[in-house]
């Protein structure tokens, strides 16, 4: 698909969400009790609510996992609205960063929070609204914001991203089609809604395609399974923390067609368990909150590498990716060309496929060499007893610049760790630090909370 037919395709889609053109679109379940009408209807009380604020449109905070209350918002967002900011969780925490920028007025939030006194609050129901679909509008093109959004905090002080209507609708247009989500489709996500690929694959897209969401988040193994079995769900939107969880798990008697995963590499065990007890194939989604998606793979089809989207130039040289994506967020820095530097290290294995070989900040130099902290990491794994490993560096004041850390979730000790990498990996890649825990810090994003690790091996955590 050429950029440009994606951005006719985007508008047009645009246009038939914001009057309901899908067929029996009024009625249909989107998520919960909550009908595609409910949508609009809620979608009208943010924008009679939330009035213009001249000479720019306000902002509209979302302290809500509630998927519909997200899906009329944006709609209200797309009618001219107010736009949208997900923080990166929506903790008490979050909320209190929020309230010291005097940008954010509105925020839309659940009945039972309370909300420092500087906010105006909303709660976002049909009540008291016609269901009855009233026609709306695109208030705003497609270059425009939609949402601002944040990174998981996962590696320090979350960023925020602005994405716009192309960025965001576009995306979601584009996996609706490669993927032919339709009505047909129950979509269930251990990814909450307010994280980018939470946003796309549990809210936006089933949007567009007319397909109904379950509201529950689910995260762990059997509350999955029971929500995938219990509602005949199609669809599976996970992380690979949670496929790791499901390895001894089965759906029995699902009617799941698809799986995706993102937020980080999915190990190839991983995939191959989950696809061969449950008759499922995983679509690894390669990509960023910034960049958007980049690439995808299926292994089940016999995909080794990721192939870029259709969408999406590339271009790699040594091991550096360069993109020029319609999914790019604003604040990124680019060439004269168009072309940003990806922060992954990637391997060209084949015409316009590649392999990701780990982050570009996992190299470091330890007394003179180069030492790939991703290896260290895929090397703990080969353990018998080592069920999980991250491995960080972490500079030090005097000597070697850096000191290798490993975190390791299992059942084995720090002696038992050392003798194995003994003759496995040069001298100077043995982690000098080893903690062995029960299971490794995760964001509710399903990413390692690598701040959350860092900070134990700090001299003040003991």
């Amino acid at each position: 698909m050429k950029i440009d037919a994606l951005h006719c395709l985007t508008e047009q889609a645009v246009a038939d969400l914001l009057t309901l053109k899908m067929v029996g679109a009024r009625d249909r379940s989107f998520c919960g009790k909550c009908t595609y009408g409910d949508i609009h209807a809620m979608a009208h009380v943010i924008l009679d609510r939330c009035p213009e604020t001249h000479p720019q449109r306000g902002y509209l905070a979302i302290f809500t996992m509630n998927r519909a209350v997200i899906a009329a918002a944006i709609v209200a967002a797309l009618a001219g609205g107010p736009i949208l900011i997900l923080p990166h969780d929506i903790s008490d925490g979050a909320l209190m960063d929020l309230a010291s920028d005097p940008e954010h007025t509105w925020v839309v939030t659940d009945p039972d929070r309370t909300l420092p006194d500087r906010f105006k609050e909303l709660f976002v129901t049909p009540d008291g609204h016609s269901r009855t679909p009233i026609p709306l509008n695109a208030g705003i093109d497609p270059g425009a914001p939609l949402l601002k959004l944040y990174t998981g905090g996962s590696t320090g002080t979350p960023t925020i991203w602005t994405k716009t209507v192309e960025n965001i609708m576009g995306e979601a247009l584009f996996h609706v089609g490669e993927h032919q989500i339709s009505c047909d489709d129950v979509v269930v996500a251990t990814v909450p809604p307010y994280h980018i690929y939470g946003l796309l694959f549990s809210v936006v897209a089933p949007l567009l395609a007319g397909a109904r969401v379950v509201d529950q988040t689910c995260r762990f193994p059997h509350e999955i399974v029971n929500t995938v079995t219990d509602t005949a769900a199609t669809i599976l939107v996970s992380v690979p923390a949670h496929f790791r969880a499901l390895k001894d798990h089965d759906f029995s008697g699902h009617n799941l067609r698809l799986a995706f995963s993102s937020a980080g590499v999915l190990d190839e065990a991983d995939e191959r368990n989950f696809r061969q007890r449950n008759n499922v194939f995983v679509m690894e989604v390669y990509g960023s909150t910034e960049t958007g998606g980049i690439a995808f793979r299926c292994r089940g089809r016999g995909e080794t590498f990721f192939s870029p989207f259709d969408v999406i130039e590339t271009r790699i040289a040594e091991e550096s990716l360069k993109i020029r994506s319609p999914f790019i967020s604003s604040e990124i820095s680019r060439n004269d060309a168009g072309f940003y530097l990806v922060p992954d290290r990637v391997k060209k294995c084949c015409v316009n496929r590649f392999a990701i070989l780990g982050r570009s900040d996992a190299v470091v130099k330890i007394a003179g060499l180069r030492v790939d902290l991703d290896r260290v990491g895929s090397v703990l794994k080969a353990m018998d007893g080592i069920r999980d490993a991250l491995v960080l560096a972490k500079a030090v004041p005097r000597g070697r610049a850096f000191d290798i850390c490993a975190f390791v979730e299992g059942n084995c000790t720090p002696g038992d760790i050392r003798q194995f990498l003994s003759g496995r990996l040069e001298a100077a890649a043995h982690p000098r630090w080893i903690k062995v825990v029960d299971q490794i810090p995760m964001t509710r994003s399903g990413k390692y909370d690598r701040a959350a690790v860092a900070a134990l091996f700090e001299p003040e955590a003991g």
